[in-house]
């Protein structure tokens, strides 16, 4: 009888072995598969099963020395996903990130619109606290434009920074860019933070979003902001409108903000840039026509709809800059807008204007909304800091 229960007490312990040996390693397999890691990449977390399983039938396998087999294992297979990635300049958080993104936007979860959050969820399901040093006043310009202000509790500023959010012009104001509002704050000592729920594609095209931006920067300087107090910061379909912001009020022979915080800023809607082409490959939410700002001739682009794609204050990668504020502009090198960031750094330098590019390797569109997740978005905050801190005091 002893017999017959010591043998099913083997047989399921051998189960639960050989099952978390299958998990753990499994998973391992499958992160090394997300970072395209070289073919001697996947040998070491094999080898490292094949280890425990010999050790397991040892006289090491007793009580802590098993708990300790198994740390050892994994620690050595968590090296080897670190040191065998292709390209040793981009983290291993960032590889794998980039890589998940991948994955993701390839699944069959997406809108009418192609988007895989709906626009109706964006802006109807808010679930973002505002922190207990911050308030938050909420307002609708004329009557229909939604804005939010965010400011220190304990500071009355004169500083602000006039945030336009990103989503391709189809995705409303969401909870991950009250996140960076928040963020803009806090790195630029406390500023005042006004974001801007612009008007989206396809109800409302060409140029209802630069309209709606022109509309909060007027509000600003009615509530008795200056000019030179204020940021104007976006990412994306944000910086596109940024840009678009500033030349028509440069057009318009009217003060410039201070600076531009530019976030891959999605400048050329008639895709001409040599990136869209050669990072097709590379870009893990918009490479292989996975999104509308690969499409040819911006034909697809609900935003653009049939106005023209080369007009500046739609595609601002055909303007000129001169008289141009300071900018900051980030890019990362495997985003199909990369040439977007380059033409428009190249242009203003050539116009004398103070522009600074940073690119960043291996990095996918976007990537700053990570925050204090990555190395190279910690970087990126990093650098806006020091900029608008180079702005606002020095």
């Amino acid at each position: 009888m002893r017999g017959s229960l010591s043998k099913k007490k083997h047989i399921v312990n051998s189960f639960f072995f050989y099952l978390g040996l299958i998990i753990v390693f499994g998973l391992f397999l499958l992160l090394i598969s997300f970072v395209n890691g070289y073919w001697y990449a996947y040998l070491v977390p094999v080898l490292c099963g094949g280890l425990l399983i010999a050790l397991r039938r040892s006289v090491f396998w007793q009580k802590a020395w098993a708990f300790l087999c198994y740390a050892l294992a994994i620690a050595i297979s968590f090296t080897s996903l670190y040191f065998f990635r292709p390209v040793d300049n981009v983290s291993c958080g960032g590889t794998i990130t980039r890589e998940a993104i991948d994955f993701i936007i390839d699944l069959p979860i997406r809108d009418s619109n192609n988007n895989i959050l709906t626009r109706g969820y964006t802006r109807n399901n808010s679930l973002w606290i505002t922190p207990k040093d911050y308030k938050l006043t909420r307002t609708k310009l004329d009557g229909y434009l939604p804005v939010e202000l965010l400011q220190r509790k304990d500071k009355s500023g004169d500083k602000v920074i006039l945030h336009l959010h990103g989503g391709a012009y189809v995705i409303g104001y969401i909870d991950a860019y009250r996140q960076v509002a928040l963020r803009y704050s806090r790195q630029s000592g406390g500023a005042d933070v006004l974001s801007v729920d612009y008007r989206t594609a396809p109800e409302y095209t060409f140029p209802a979003a630069l309209e709606d931006a022109l509309k909060a920067w007027d509000w600003l300087l009615q509530k008795g902001y200056k000019e030179e107090n204020i940021i104007i910061a976006g990412d994306s379909a944000g910086g596109n409108l940024a840009l678009a912001l500033t030349l028509k009020l440069r057009d318009a022979d009217r003060p410039l903000p201070k600076a531009l915080v530019l976030m891959s800023p999605w400048a050329d809607m008639a895709n001409q840039g040599p990136s869209h082409t050669h990072n097709q490959n590379k870009d893990p939410i918009f490479g292989n026509s996975k999104g509308i700002v690969n499409n040819v001739d911006g034909k697809s682009n609900p935003y653009a709809a049939d106005n023209d794609v080369f007009n500046p204050y739609l595609s601002p990668v055909y303007a000129e800059y001169h008289d141009f504020p300071d900018m900051l502009i980030q890019v990362g090198t495997y985003e199909i807008l990369e040439s977007d960031s380059e033409t428009i750094h190249q242009k203003a330098l050539a116009k004398g204007v103070n522009v600074t590019l940073s690119k960043y390797e291996g990095m996918f569109h976007d990537f700053q909304l990570a925050g204090m997740l990555l190395p190279e978005s910690r970087q990126a905050w990093k650098e806006v800091k020091e900029f608008i801190h180079s702005q606002f005091y020095e």
